[in-house]
């Protein structure tokens, strides 16, 4: 199945000369120059190449010894703590990370930076979450999302934990628990793919086509993508296709098509008229940015999100304000934007319920409560949405005395073109003081 010929297709291999070839590493280029490239955030791939020269039965430097050795500790805690969600709550999926490490060759490793898991529905994502709680983790990020037509929760939830790496390791560990399985896009709902999914490899394969809309693809994304193509079956390739169909990928699909075509990788999975497929996706990303940007209600929230993303200053501030005060976040969320939460010290609910408290809109959850705003909060705004007292609403003004903060974000920013969510029509809607919401199946 492909647009026009491409030749034979291509087998990859994970071998010590793939890896040099992916660093562009020449015949001259001393080791520890290799190293710190392959080190680089544009590869990942040192814990590959240090475990490929291992098992090749090359002598490691010390250095070089702990450096692999910190990669395999944290490799397998991961695989502890994978196994302990899976018993709290066994209809759990894992994304990525150890599903594409099994592809590698026994004893060379694909470095874990995070563990990010799919839950099928809510009550899946508190069983981990209290999983994670009881062991130590800590909450780092909450968010709360709308969800699409015929997707199997009523809102998506994501919820990110840490824990504390070990020294003299950089990261802290990470555990991201998701009802979707793309939330690279912050200005949008989430995605959720085929369900019941019927290839893992092929749900690996579009989230990691998805991190296009992050950053560029690094050369181990290349490699892994290369590994998870010429292992799908029939049933993963029909899954893909219907996939990338249903996200809008077609172009990102196409860019990594074309780099590992640079590399002369021709895998044999190739859905045909991906080209048009394109040019459709980006007249449409083209149509809904628009869509959003013009609304009176998603304009605000849209700008006051560039606060979360590190950006937008003095602008993003009085945006938030108005998101918050004049349009609402219950309203906001109707309209197909995310919501990021930010804790209050409350008792943990026996599930998720929407709560209006004054002008404010909180999640109660069994991990506790959170003020849902679409931006930077202030802290006046704590205050009140903690103490339960209704507050008249006011007008939007810029951020006096208390400092805005930046309210922890679930979704990651997005880069480059990101694919637009599905428009929602702006309508007045009449809020209920509280909304119960049913864990999903």
């Amino acid at each position: 199945m492909t647009d026009a010929p491409t030749g034979t297709a291509t087998d990859v291999e994970v071998t010590a000369a793939t890896v040099l070839a992916l660093l562009d590493a020449g015949p001259t280029t001393s080791r520890q120059a290799v190293l710190r490239t392959a080190r680089d955030g544009r590869h990942k791939l040192a814990a590959t190449l240090l475990s490929l020269w291992a098992e090749g039965g090359e002598a490691l430097t010390e250095a070089e010894a702990a450096e692999l050795r910190l990669h395999r500790e944290r490799v397998d805690h991961y695989r502890r703590v994978w196994s302990g969600l899976r018993t709290a709550a066994p209809g759990v999926s894992l994304l990525k990370g150890m599903t594409i490490a099994g592809l590698y060759p026994s004893g060379v490793l694909r470095a874990a930076g995070d563990l990010d898991v799919v839950c099928p529905g809510h009550a899946d994502l508190w069983g981990c979450a209290q999983q994670l709680t009881s062991t130590g983790w800590e909450l780092a990020a909450f968010t709360v999302s709308p969800a699409r037509t015929g997707d199997s929760v009523p809102l998506h939830l994501g919820a990110e934990f840490r824990s504390p790496a070990p020294e003299p390791s950089p990261d802290p560990y990470a555990v991201g628990l998701f009802t979707a399985e793309i939330v690279t896009e912050v200005r949008a709902p989430a995605w959720q793919l085929t369900r019941p999914s019927r290839s893992p490899l092929a749900v690996c394969a579009v989230a990691l086509v998805a991190e296009r809309w992050e950053r560029p693809f690094r050369s181990r994304d290349l490699l892994d993508l290369a590994l998870l193509l010429q292992h799908l079956d029939d049933t993963g390739v029909r899954q893909l296709r219907t996939d990338l169909a249903r996200t809008g990928l077609w172009p990102e699909w196409r860019e990594a098509r074309r780099a590992m075509a640079r590399l002369g990788w021709r895998p044999a999975v190739a859905p045909p008229h991906s080209r048009a497929a394109a040019v459709r996706a980006r007249l449409l990303r083209a149509a809904r940015t628009a869509a959003r940007w013009s609304s009176p209600v998603r304009a605000p929230a849209l700008l006051a999100q560039s606060g979360i993303e590190g950006a937008g200053g003095r602008f993003a501030a009085l945006a938030s304000d108005l998101a918050h005060r004049g349009i609402g976040a219950r309203r906001l969320l109707g309209a197909g934007l995310p919501l990021f939460g930010v804790p209050l010290s409350d008792e943990p609910a026996d599930r998720l319920r929407l709560d209006d408290v004054g002008r404010h809109l909180v999640a109660r959850t069994p991990l506790g409560s959170f003020l849902l705003v679409s931006g930077a909060a202030r802290q006046e705004w704590l205050d009140e949405a903690a103490s339960g007292s209704p507050v008249a609403a006011e007008p939007a003004t810029a951020p006096a005395a208390a400092e805005p903060f930046t309210a922890p974000a679930a979704g990651k920013p997005c880069g480059g073109d990101p694919v637009a969510g599905e428009p929602c029509a702006d309508k007045a809607v009449e809020e209920p003081r509280s909304t119960s919401v049913e864990p999903g199946t």
